[in-house]
């Protein structure tokens, strides 16, 4: 026997339309049907956010309550919560060390820069050396 259901997003810390698109829709599964794939496309911005949050529940086409609105299907396992990871902090970067000795006969200083707090996207930073003033020692 067939079985049709509803599928629907429902806002929480995460809102439509900037954070992903609303999506709404009637599924019907075959007998043999064990999962029906459904995609909700997701906003990506380049700004920071904290992780958000919304719903997925399902519903009863049938049924209606008295807004109008198609009654969630009852049970614990009909409402799903999606949290939207937001990756896009690129981190800082800095010098794992602020004071490096270099012997004058060397041929290479070795300057580690390292990234923290954020790895999304790319990062980057300019270097530049210049001999110290033999006259005034800076």
């Amino acid at each position: 026997m067939d079985y049709t259901f509803g599928y629907r997003t429902v806002d929480d810390t995460a809102k439509h339309p900037k954070d992903y698109a609303k999506t709404e829709d009637i599924i019907t599964m075959k007998k043999r049907d064990t999962e029906v794939k459904i995609h909700i496309p997701i906003v990506d911005d380049e700004e920071w956010n904290p992780d958000l949050d919304f719903f997925v529940e399902l519903f009863d086409p049938h049924s209606i309550d008295e807004n109008q609105v198609p009654k969630r299907l009852e049970g614990d396992d009909t409402r799903c919560k999606v949290t939207i990871l937001d990756e896009d902090f690129p981190g800082v970067i800095g010098f794992e060390s602020t004071d490096i000795r270099v012997s004058k006969n060397s041929e290479v200083a070795k300057i580690r820069v390292t990234r923290t707090e954020g790895s999304d996207g790319t990062i980057s930073c300019m270097l530049k050396t210049e001999p110290l003033s033999e006259e005034t020692g800076a």
